[in-house]
C-alpha cells in the first residue's frame, strides 16, 4: 500500500523557513513605516490648526506635541526645527492649490487658445482653488488662514515659501493676464494681480468682520456667494484704464 506523506502542523514558536522569514522581514518595515507616516501626518495636521490660531511666532512643540497626543521628541525626529514643520505644514496644501491653478488654467487655453483666455475666466480660474481650499475642512480653512498671517510674518520666510508653493503658477499666470489686458502696462498688471490675491485672502480667511460689518447679512464662509461678488470685482479691476501718469 502506498503511504502519502503528509507535513506535519508546526508547534506555536515552531522554526520558519526563509521565506517566512523574508514575508516577516519585509512585514514588520512597511507597518514601522505605515506608524511613522501616520504620526507624522498626526502632527502636521496639529500643527497647521495651531499655527492658524496662535501665528507661527507664538505656537510651541510643546503644544503641537500636546494637542496631537504625540511626544515632544518625535517632533524634532522628523522636523528638526519650528521653521522645518512650518514649511511642510505650508506646503501641504499649498501645493494642491497651486496644481488646481494650473489644471484650471491647462483647461482655458485648450478652449480659448494660449494667448487668448479672456480676463473673466482667468480670474476665476486662479481665484477658485483658494476658495475651494477654505472650505476643505477645518485644516483646509486654517491652511488659508496661514497664509494670509503670512504675508506679515517678519523675515524672508514667507517670502520665500510663497515664490515655492506658487512661483510658477502665478508667472503662468500674470503672463496670460498681460496677453488679456493689452491696454495695459505689465506694470500696472502687477499691481492690479496683487489687489485680486489680498482681496481672496480677506475673503477667505473668515476672520468675521464681513459679519460683523454686514450685519450678519452676509458671511465670508459661502464660498458660492464669495466667488460671485469677487470674480466681477477682480475682472472689473483688470478692465479698467490704466491710470494717468503723474503731470501728464
Amino acid at each position: 500500500m502506498q503511504v502519502t506523506k503528509t507535513k506535519p502542523p508546526k508547534a506555536d514558536g515552531a522554526r520558519q523557513t526563509n521565506g517566512e522569514r523574508a514575508v516577516d522581514a519585509t512585514a514588520q518595515p512597511a507597518a514601522k513605516a505605515a506608524l511613522a507616516s501616520d504620526a507624522k501626518e498626526r502632527l502636521i495636521d496639529a500643527a497647521e490648526l495651531l499655527f492658524a490660531e496662535l501665528g507661527y511666532a507664538s505656537c510651541t512643540f510643546r503644544e503641537i506635541a500636546g494637542r496631537s497626543g504625540i511626544n515632544q521628541g518625535l517632533l524634532h525626529y522628523y522636523f528638526g526645527s519650528k521653521q522645518n514643520l512650518f514649511t511642510e505644514v505650508f506646503l501641504r496644501r499649498a501645493r494642491v492649490v497651486a496644481s488646481h491653478r494650473e489644471l484650471l488654467l491647462d483647461e482655458a487655453v485648450a478652449r480659448h487658445g494660449a494667448g487668448r483666455v479672456p480676463v473673466e475666466p482667468l480670474v476665476r480660474a486662479f481665484i477658485t482653488p483658494a476658495l475651494s481650499m477654505a472650505q476643505a475642512g477645518p485644516g483646509g480653512a486654517a491652511f488659508v488662514r496661514i497664509h494670509s498671517q503670512l504675508r506679515s510674518e517678519p523675515g524672508d520666510i514667507g517670502l520665500e515659501l510663497r515664490r515655492l508653493a506658487f512661483g510658477a503658477s502665478t508667472q503662468r499666470y500674470v503672463k496670460a493676464l498681460t496677453a488679456a489686458c493689452p491696454h495695459l502696462p505689465k506694470k500696472v498688471v502687477y499691481w492690479r494681480f496683487n489687489f485680486m490675491v489680498g482681496s481672496y485672502l480677506v475673503v477667505s480667511s473668515q476672520g468675521g468682520r464681513l459679519e460683523d460689518y454686514s450685519g450678519g447679512s452676509c458671511a465670508s464662509s459661502d464660498v458660492e456667494s464669495a466667488l460671485a461678488q469677487i470674480v466681477p470685482f477682480a475682472v472689473a479691476g483688470f478692465m479698467a484704464p490704466a491710470p494717468a501718469r503723474k503731470g501728464g
